[in-house]
């Protein structure tokens, strides 16, 4: 008679792991807010490496930090959005780019030497890959304008009349050369205020899940409906 074997034991269903911290920086802040309101109702819960009133002090930071980087995104928008039309009017798609009038002008003035390419460094003109153009980077490209309306606009090369001669770049060169910095400002502005946002939500969402084990381990029954008062409404986000 053989031996009775064991009933097979039943794997165990693996609880799947849930996140309570938001992953927006603004749903976060409010989730935050909230936990720390609430923690200061709660002396009795203590960290030992921070208190309350730091962690209020950095929800009011990570809460400014998150207003002044979208402050900096709406001031930034409206100078790059001009500046890439700007980019599209002078090299971009055959319909819309103007600078190939530049360069067939050129070819034409001087057909016997190259096609005129021995002047496209006059012109800020320069070899990028296989094609001719202006420079990619902003700042570079603006002082390029700079060159190419002033080459334009001499009588030497017989380009200055015309519908994309002299003032045609020049209107160019000054507008790109006026948005220029102050966009390049801006982006500086942005990146400070980012790098200052993603350090505040890095600390307070060390205090938070720190909290979330706190009151854990404070209250193992009832956890889950202590960490709603704390702001956790959901689950999972």
């Amino acid at each position: 008679m053989e031996p009775t074997q064991p009933a097979a034991t039943p794997a165990k269903t693996k609880r799947p792991k849930t996140r309570n911290v938001p992953q927006g920086d603004k749903a976060f802040s409010e989730v935050f807010d909230l936990a720390v309101a609430e923690w200061g109702l709660r002396p009795q819960l203590t960290l030992e490496w921070t208190t309350q009133a730091t962690a209020a002090a950095l929800a009011t930071k990570l809460r400014e930090g998150l207003r002044t980087a979208g402050d900096a995104d709406d001031a930034i928008s409206p100078q790059v959005q001009r500046l890439a039309e700007l980019d599209l009017l002078i090299d971009g798609s055959k319909k819309e780019g103007k600078l190939k009038y530049v360069k067939k002008a050129l070819a034409l003035q001087y057909d016997d030497e190259n096609d005129g390419r021995p002047y496209y460094g006059e012109f800020g003109i320069e070899k990028i890959g296989s094609t001719y153009t202006l420079p990619r980077d902003r700042g570079k490209r603006a002082e390029a304008l700079l060159k190419l309306a002033k080459a334009v606009a001499d009588p030497k090369h017989g380009l200055a009349d015309g519908k994309y001669g002299k003032a045609f770049w020049k209107a160019i060169a000054d507008e790109y050369n006026e948005l220029q910095p102050q966009a390049a400002k801006a982006t500086g502005t942005r990146a400070t205020e980012v790098v200052g946002k993603d350090q505040f939500r890095e600390e307070a969402e060390g205090i938070f899940l720190a909290l979330l084990l706190l009151i854990e381990a404070n209250y193992p029954k009832t956890y889950q409906a202590e960490r709603r008062k704390f702001g956790v409404l959901k689950e999972s986000y």
